[in-house]
């Protein structure tokens, strides 16, 4: 399939004057298949497709099959980039948190880069019971296995990430891309999507935070961290935090609670930013195994290291990070 060249316009200038940070936006929690250290490939639609390149300097270009609502996906690509969200509240309690003080100031710019819903589904499918590479290391080999390629006009190609017909029409191939027990779950969530058994975008975004919640974790196999991770990845909702055992953890150590009341002293202290300070707090903390997240907390290394090896922040530059094992 080949897509033609919509619209060409930049954002840089809008970006800057809202303190936004392109470079780290685009590139973190992102693949090799969509970042290059210099541009990002956004799917701004799976269905049709669109998609958009997006340059650390600004300069973008929309392309898709069919270009009549193409105003539309503009508003989406700035919405997805976060370009108009007011974190002044949450960086202004980070500012007073000893695990994100130093993060708000040195990485202000960074903005959450938004997924489509069936997408962060997967990808909080995979980071359950999951390290960080071992999580990470399931999404790109379902890139790898399920992607398709499209042609941007005049602009090479991108590889798209799995449509969820995609994984209905052979689930079997979910056996070579690592995800084990998951794959059921992987399976189950592409035909709640595929069978449109799930309220749209819209629809979703005029409920309460609870019960969008309640929606996602009624596909078989989404628990509450995958839904709460996804509404926060796809809706921008972080009044509920996707708590999981590390971040109860660090919760418990560093403030010196019950890790049974982790998940209410972090809301208290986060409120409306709850899920966005979880997501935060694992680029601060390269996403480490707990007990090496615990070490660094304690001895004060509470930014990203960019030489290290894979993390959130330099994910894109790994082709794969664990050896896929193919199972048959």
């Amino acid at each position: 399939m080949a897509l033609k060249l919509c619209t060409e316009f930049s954002i840089g200038d809008e970006a800057r004057s809202r303190g936004v940070d392109l470079f780290k936006t685009l590139s973190v929690y992102n693949l090799r298949h969509w970042f290059d250290g210099s541009t990002a490939k956004i799917v701004l639609d799976l269905d049709i497709p669109v998609v958009a390149l997006v340059n650390v300097d600004g300069y973008t270009k929309i392309f898709a099959s069919n270009c009549k609502e193409i105003d539309l996906y503009v508003k989406k690509l700035l919405w997805s980039l976060g370009i108009y969200e007011d974190i002044s509240s949450f960086q202004s309690i980070a500012s007073r948190d000893p695990l994100l003080s130093r993060f708000s100031i040195e990485w202000s710019g960074w903005r959450l880069r938004s997924s489509d819903l069936w997408w962060a589904l997967v990808i909080g499918v995979c980071q359950q019971n999951a390290s960080f590479r071992q999580g990470w290391s399931m999404v790109i080999n379902i890139v790898d296995i399920y992607g398709r390629v499209v042609e941007l006009e005049n602009n090479g190609d991108v590889v798209l990430p799995p449509h969820p017909g995609d994984i209905v029409r052979d689930p079997s191939r979910l056996i070579d891309t690592g995800v084990g027990y998951r794959a059921k779950t992987i399976e189950s969530i592409a035909r709640v999507f595929t069978e449109k058994r799930i309220p749209s975008i819209d629809d979703l975004q005029k409920m309460d935070s609870r019960d969008i919640e309640a929606v996602l974790r009624g596909i078989r196999g989404v628990g509450s961290y995958t839904a709460r991770l996804a509404m926060t990845l796809a809706l921008r909702r972080y009044e509920l935090p996707p708590v999981d055992r590390w971040l109860k953890k660090i919760v418990s150590k560093v403030y010196g609670v019950d890790e049974k009341s982790a998940e209410d002293i972090w809301r208290d202290m986060w409120g409306m930013w709850s899920g966005l300070a979880a997501v935060a707090l694992t680029i601060a903390l390269d996403a480490a195994p707990l007990r090496e997240a615990l070490a660094r907390i304690e001895r004060g290394e509470l930014l990203p290291k960019i030489d290290t090896g894979p993390s959130p922040a330099t994910l894109w530059r790994y082709t794969a990070i664990v050896k896929r094992r193919i199972c048959r």
